[in-house]
Formats: C-alpha cells, sequence, structure tokens
C-alpha cells in the first residue's frame, strides 16, 4: 500500500494517506504549473516567505534533491531525500548546505525530520521550515486548538497581539497569523481529528488565504481556498545560526487522533 505520495522537485510530499485519511491539500491543477505544486508539505530554506532578501520561501523548495532512500515495509512507508549545496551553486547565496528531510508514515501517524547541516567554511544563519496544507472538509467550519496564551502577529489585523479564544476559528477573510511557541495543537475538521506537534520550531504559522486573497492564486480553482489550512512549523524571529558543522534538526509529527464511526 503506498502511503505516501512525493517527488524529487523540493522533495515535496504532496499527499499521507493515514488509515484511509488523506492528510494533505494539493491543487488539482499543481500539474498545470512549473515549481512547487500548490499542496502537500513544501520545505522552506533558507529564507521564510518575503522575510529578508532572497525569493519568496527560499530556493530549495524549487530545486531537485536526491532520494537517498524509499522503503515500505510492515504497513511503514519511509522516505529520504538530501540536498547538497556548495558554495558558488546558488549565487544569492555564498554558503554550503546539507538539506535532509527524512518522513515515516505508518497506521494514523506521519513524522517529518528536516536537517540543515553547515557543511562550508563561513557561518551562516537561516528562517524558513515546513509549509504543511492540512485538508479540512471547509475550512468555514474547522476550529484549531492549542494556540490560547501566545503572543501572535497577524499582518492583516496589526491590533492583535495575544491570542484569547480557545479556539482559532476561520472565516471569509484571509489568516495570515506567526504565533510565538510551538505547543501540540489539534485541528478539528468534520469527523477528523489531527494531533499536530513540532520540535525545535520556535513559531507556527496558520494561514489561509480567503475568498480573496484565493483570486490571485492561479493554481488554486474557485472554492478550494476551503479545503485547506495551513499551520506551519517554522523559525521567523528567531533565525537559526549555524557554525562551520553544525546542525538543526527540527521535527514535525501528525496524527489521526480519532475518526467518527
Amino acid at each position: 500500500m503506498t502511503l505516501l505520495t512525493h517527488r524529487p522537485l523540493g522533495a515535496q510530499v504532496l499527499q499521507a494517506d493515514l488509515s484511509g485519511t488523506p492528510v494533505f491539500y494539493c491543487s488539482p491543477l499543481a500539474s498545470q504549473f512549473m515549481g512547487p505544486a500548490r499542496g502537500g508539505v513544501p520545505v522552506l530554506f533558507p529564507q521564510f516567505a518575503d522575510v529578508g532578501p532572497l525569493v519568496k520561501h527560499g530556493f530549495a523548495r524549487n530545486m531537485d534533491w536526491t532520494l537517498l532512500e524509499h522503503g515500505a515495509d510492515a504497513g511503514q512507508e519511509r522516505l529520504h531525500y538530501v540536498l547538497e549545496i556548495a558554495k558558488g551553486d546558488v549565487s544569492v547565496w555564498p554558503h554550503a548546505v546539507r538539506l535532509e528531510l527524512e518522513v515515516w508514515a505508518q497506521g494514523q501517524r506521519v513524522d517529518f525530520r528536516f536537517t540543515v547541516l553547515n557543511t562550508g567554511d563561513s557561518e551562516f544563519s537561516f528562517t524558513g521550515g515546513l509549509h504543511p496544507y492540512f485538508a479540512v472538509d471547509d475550512s468555514l467550519q474547522a476550529r484549531v486548538l492549542g494556540l490560547q496564551g501566545l503572543p501572535v502577529s497577524d499582518r492583516y489585523q496589526p491590533e492583535l497581539t495575544r491570542q484569547d479564544e480557545a479556539e482559532l476559528q476561520f472565516g471569509e477573510n484571509i489568516v495570515e497569523r506567526l504565533y510565538a511557541g510551538s505547543p501540540a495543537l489539534t485541528l478539528l475538521s468534520g469527523a477528523t481529528r489531527l494531533k499536530l506537534t513540532a520540535s525545535n520550531f520556535s513559531e507556527w504559522m496558520v494561514w489561509n488565504p480567503g475568498r480573496e486573497g484565493a483570486q490571485a492564486l492561479k493554481d488554486l480553482p474557485d472554492g478550494d481556498w476551503r479545503q485547506f489550512i495551513c499551520i506551519e512549523p517554522v523559525r521567523v524571529r528567531q533565525p537559526v545560526v549555524l557554525a562551520v558543522g553544525e546542525k538543526f534538526v527540527g521535527m514535525l509529527g501528525v496524527e489521526v487522533e480519532e475518526r467518527a464511526a
């Protein structure tokens, strides 16, 4: 049984099927466009979004990674992708790095391990992380639990500084909130309940383009903005600094906790 759908461009996992539950959204128009697919789990490196001078979300998601391992046994499927960048390979980023993405899927759980190793001769810093598009029945009915009390920065509501509500709910307007902290979260959507855990990431980014924002996304069908919510484990305001030979390892766990009969 195939649990994971993936491709070498960006080492992008497009889907994880956990005990019959498709966890991620992927746009049906993705194959019509070059570059990263709208959906799945893009890797963001060495820059998160437009926080810096590089291309949005960095260049790693636009490069072909090497699949070192792909195996399946006893109901488990595992992937191991690597990207080696030598100094001078990327003109706008004069460093050397080894990136690895390891993924394990079994039963009702999928785990991601993102590793960054400084293989060059100079220190560098980076922001970024993972950008999962979680599939939901309808974003207008979905809820996220676990964010209450966290400091928050909202690009479209600058007056908002703290998550006071126990549940984050969604409407038709764009949501782009950066939460300071990475506690375990629960995403509720219809009969599906997902538990999300992160390690060594300092923030959660929660994003949905809303009705108006989705109109600018050519690779997204009309109405499909209601089919996903992005909940991203990231490092943004606390960039990772790696000396020569140092390594960063960030983890994301996704578990289907329960489903209605």
